[in-house]
């Protein structure tokens, strides 16, 4: 059950984008949206199979959105700064609590 929290960002990144595509267009989302949701994908991939730098995707896209948050896109709701933060602290916990597991990588325990 603990591994399917690692997929929540992406599955609900791919829900949203792919409902927009589904009653929208397809060619209206950037193609950048689509490769962060392969990126937030592959982290979670990782993180499930116990690899603690499978967090630093997740990472990455908290911190792309963190840029896109000090760029003046005219946009009524800032969403990319909170969401952006969101990412960062959620994908440092997860990492942070792989890396201390005691199986964490290779799924033999590490001696004392």
């Amino acid at each position: 059950m603990k591994t399917l929290l690692y997929f929540f960002p992406a599955g609900a990144a791919l829900l949203f984008y792919g409902i927009l595509a589904l009653f929208g267009s397809i060619g209206a989302i950037h193609p950048a949206v689509w490769l962060f949701a392969a990126l937030l994908l592959g982290s979670a991939v990782l993180m499930c199979k116990g690899r603690w730098w499978g967090c630093i995707g997740g990472l990455a896209v908290g911190a792309v959105l963190l840029w896109m948050s000090t760029r003046c896109t005219g946009q009524t709701l800032d969403i990319e700064g909170p969401l952006g933060i969101v990412f960062c602290v959620y994908y440092a916990i997860c990492g942070f609590l792989i890396r201390r597991s005691p199986c964490a990588g290779h799924g033999v325990p590490k001696r004392p």
